[in-house]
């Protein structure tokens, strides 16, 4: 046989072969972790599920793409680490996705960073922080919770008077059971908030519309402010409390009590009334979104 006869037998073997290299491979791997320690999420593309368990182990598994090298899990002290690595250099090409199921210990702080990846959380019960590029982001009963996304939606159920702080550029925003400190920020996200008593609440929104439901404390201090989003702001017990509502274009309508005139110099409307001893300050402001409140 001639020389490129046998090159051409060879690449031909090689590219037989390389639909096999190139299949998705499974991940299962476990590592001895703190009950109460913290874990730590890395991953690049694709999806990630996390779930608390009773055991002091964290347990990885799932698949990886033909771009993936390899799936890092290892233990330091009180933290784990689960990492996708990629190939070496910055150049990942072909499936470079994770697909991974992770158990943690349930009392586990989690620490989660993902760029083109979906996140769910449930039954972990520390504090969260977790970050996506593009990808959503659900959490079901942590703790003290910081989410931040740029192009994804959230949805966070949490035990009441747990702080919660949500910041997403583009993506809708549920969040169900937070309360004492909550922060919310978006740019063109809409959402609904189903809170409990709030010692501190401030949401800032660009063109989001947002319905809020929740409880003051005595000494509660909300601030709304929106520019083109409309604000439905519903508050339960009677709040004593002193309002302060201004739209420079947009309505302002209360469901029980003063309504709202129109200012003598230049535009706009202001609403501004006191029940009870007042010590509590709710402030809502919009330059041309729609502003309900309704305060019983």
């Amino acid at each position: 046989m001639n020389h490129p006869t046998i090159g051409l037998a060879l690449l031909a073997a090689l590219v037989c072969i390389h639909p096999a290299q190139a299949a998705a491979r499974s991940v299962d791997q476990h590592q001895a972790a703190d009950p109460n320690g913290t874990v730590e999420i890395i991953n690049v593309a694709g999806s990630v599920q996390v779930r608390g368990w009773d055991r002091s182990e964290v347990a990885v598994s799932g698949e990886i793409g033909a771009s993936v090298d390899r799936v890092e899990l290892q233990s330091s002290g009180t933290r784990t680490t689960v990492r996708v690595v990629g190939p070496g250099g910055s150049h990942w090409g072909g499936d470079g996705s994770a697909r991974l199921s992770v158990h943690v210990p349930s009392h586990s702080a989690l620490n989660a960073s993902l760029v083109s990846a979906d996140l769910t959380v449930e039954g972990v019960t520390g504090a969260q922080q977790l970050r996506s590029v593009s990808g959503s982001i659900k959490s079901d009963g942590g703790g003290t919770a910081r989410i931040n996304t740029v192009d994804g939606g959230v949805t966070l159920s949490v035990p009441a008077n747990t702080n919660a702080e949500v910041v997403t550029m583009s993506g809708d925003v549920t969040l169900k059971g937070a309360g004492g400190e909550v922060t919310i920020n978006t740019v063109s996200g809409g959402g609904t908030l189903t809170l409990a008593t709030l010692h501190s609440f401030r949401l800032r929104t660009v063109s989001g519309d947002f319905k809020i439901d929740g409880w003051l404390d005595p000494a509660a201090a909300v601030d709304v402010q929106s520019v083109s989003g409309d604000v439905q702001l519903d508050l339960s017990g009677a709040p004593k409390a002193q309002f302060d509502v201004h739209s420079l274009s947009g309505t302002i309508h209360n469901c029980n009590g003063p309504q709202a005139v129109q200012a003598q110099y230049g535009p706009g409307s202001r609403l501004s009334f006191t029940t009870g001893d007042g010590k509590a300050q709710v402030r809502m402001t919009s330059t041309a979104g729609e502003l309900d409140l309704c305060a019983k």
